[in-house]
């Protein structure tokens, strides 16, 4: 009997935690966030299916963070394979750079949702939402006269998706 009582709760706890996702997501699906990423996004996380607001919020920075580290990574590691285009190597190391001053915003925007605080966590998360725009530039500098394609643009964008739904969650909650 009390097996199936604790069944029964699991169950309401991931209903509970479905609802607050697909919730969550179908009101920013309203404003400017795919729905469909919102919800593929922040279940990637398996905690989302039983989470609150609150830890919804903790995964979307999570996820933004780790992105970011591996956008960096990616970013440092053509930069040494580019060698022999100077352009194309500073501008990778430009993109390196701006993801590497983007940690005290994250940084800012863990400790602003750990304390609930999320129209701080907004702020921070806006803060680095300059940055894919900023590698992005770099590359759009001309090179004798004609931009050059940057070979992190998907990771750039989807870096910019990650933030950008990061910032909706913590708005959402701000409100």
């Amino acid at each position: 009997m009390l097996s199936l009582l604790l069944l029964l709760f699991a169950g309401k706890q991931a209903v509970a935690g479905e609802t607050t996702l697909n919730s969550m997501c179908n009101f920013l699906g309203g404003d400017y966030v795919n729905y469909d990423y919102c919800v593929s996004t922040l279940s990637s996380d398996p905690v989302s299916a039983t989470a609150d607001g609150h830890t919804l919020a903790v995964i979307a920075v999570n996820l933004t963070a780790a992105n970011a580290t591996a956008v960096r990574s990616l970013a440092d590691s053509l930069s040494v394979s580019a060698s022999n285009d100077s352009f194309v190597r500073a501008s990778l190391q430009n993109c390196s750079s701006l993801y590497a001053a983007a940690s005290p915003d994250l940084l800012r925007s863990f400790a602003a949702v750990a304390a609930r605080n999320y129209t701080a966590a907004t702020t921070a998360l806006s803060a680095v939402l300059r940055v894919p725009a900023g590698c992005d530039e770099a590359f759009a500098a001309a090179k004798e006269g004609a931009a050059v394609a940057s070979p992190i643009r998907k990771e750039n964008n989807a870096f910019s998706d990650l933030a950008t739904l990061a910032k909706a969650v913590n708005n959402y909650l701000a409100q």
